[in-house]
């Protein structure tokens, strides 16, 4: 991998800040290498050699980082000691509530999978039941964390719907009909976690980010990812970073209008997106029923398992229904994808397990309506991560909060 470009350091605005900032940078590198020497590090950073030996000491004795022993240097001088994330220390906790399921996930410092389970649940019918459900599966998943020796230092809590990331609240979520909930507050209670220990996020943000840290990677450049459920939902990634928008509410492209005249939505618009290719839709399209989520667990793809079946048996309703939501689906990534000019689209939920037959009238109506596709047409991707993207992106987002501020880990650092 090609070395980190750091920005220059600027005047100190305090010891402590330099501090801090000088700790981000030795263990960012780290995190994005893999593994490095302290001489190598001083290299990557610019940092005295003096420096980060002392930086590398504290993040040693605060279980942040660990030594793997001499790395070989050649036929001449003395090996160097690689340095690495310590996996077995620190954890952050992803909790999501879609309106079909609940999931959890555990993650360490690597960003290695430690915990994933999910629940099916139909959570529309009451947000109480819904996070009471959710808060048993939280509770399972940090009492895991511990039985594995691994500290939790955080929750993200992914929600389909707007969110309000500074109070906590979920402003609307018109796929599960909730408006204006405490949910942080709440969760919190039920957790007996503070509230401040607790972050939410729009769950295709979380998804896009989930595909960033696990899935394609940097290999995609920039790119908007597409969560479809019942509702369908984008992130959008340009430089690693995800594009919130002004209010941070950005990506909610299942609510573009494709048929001003069209069957009326929950959001109160016609002819929104996901009423021609959301989970539902689709499955209605195919003579199927709406899904009905089991309470037993399972994956969250499950509710369309009789879709696949009846795609696997060659069935032309279901086959025709799928296509056609594919076309929708293109026609409406097109205009997002004419205002963002992304290098990737990435499709992600349920329309991973169906990119079999849906990407080509999917792909067709994309180009069909890209205005740049004559000269640079988007690449598509199908995710591998599915329908785990989100509640592994709000692991992850814990995990990178870590890595934003180690200081907060080491004694005597705290402002």
């Amino acid at each position: 991998m090609p070395a980190d470009n750091y920005p220059a350091r600027r005047a100190p605005a305090g010891q402590r800040a330099v501090r801090r900032q000088n700790l981000r940078l030795v263990l960012r590198h780290v995190s994005r290498n893999g593994k490095s020497s302290r001489a190598q590090l001083a290299s990557a950073t610019g940092l005295t050699k003096a420096t980060v030996s002392s930086l590398v000491a504290e993040l040693l004795d605060a279980y942040l980082l660990i030594e793997l022993g001499p790395e070989p240097r050649g036929l001449t001088g003395r090996p160097g000691s690689a340095l690495a994330l310590n996996p077995d220390r620190y954890a952050g906790i992803g909790l999501e509530i879609n309106v079909d399921y609940v999931a959890a996930c555990v993650t360490d410092l690597k960003h290695r999978i430690r915990y994933h389970h999910v629940e099916c649940a139909d959570n529309r019918a009451d947000a109480k039941i819904a996070l009471d459900r959710l808060a048993r599966l939280g509770s399972v998943a940090i009492r895991a964390a511990h039985e594995m020796e691994l500290t939790p230092c955080g929750i993200t809590l992914a929600l389909p719907g707007i969110v309000d990331q500074v109070t906590g609240r979920l402003l609307r979520a018109p796929n599960l009909n909730w408006t204006d909930l405490p949910v942080v507050e709440s969760l919190g209670d039920r957790l007996d976690v503070r509230p401040e220990e607790i972050h939410l996020d729009n769950e295709a943000n979380l998804a896009a980010l989930g595909e960033l840290w696990f899935g394609g990677g940097e290999a995609l450049g920039d790119f908007i990812h597409v969560s479809g459920e019942i509702g369908i939902g984008a992130g959008i990634v340009t430089r690693r970073a995800l594009y919130r928008g002004a209010r941070g509410f950005a990506g909610e492209i299942g609510h573009i209008s494709i048929d001003p005249s069209g069957e009326l939505c929950g959001c109160g618009g016609r002819g929104c997106l996901e009423r021609f290719c959301g989970q539902e839709a689709m499955l209605r399209a195919a003579g199927l029923p709406p899904a009905a989520p089991a309470t037993s667990t399972g994956d969250p793809g499950g509710p369309i398992s009789g879709l696949l079946a009846a795609l696997q048996r060659g069935e032309q309703q279901a086959i025709r229904a799928v296509r056609q939501g594919g076309e929708a689906l293109g026609i409406g990534l097109a205009g997002v994808a004419n205002v963002v000019d992304p290098d990737t689209i990435v499709l992600g939920g349920i329309f991973t397990p169906l990119a079999s037959w849906l990407m080509e009238p999917f792909t067709a109506a994309l180009l069909r309506q890209t205005v740049v596709t004559r000269w640079a047409p988007p690449r598509v991707a199908v995710s591998s991560l599915g329908p785990q993207a989100a509640v592994r992106g709000a692991a992850g987002s814990v995990v990178q909060r870590i890595l934003a501020d180690p200081s907060l880990f080491i004694s005597g650092e705290e402002e």
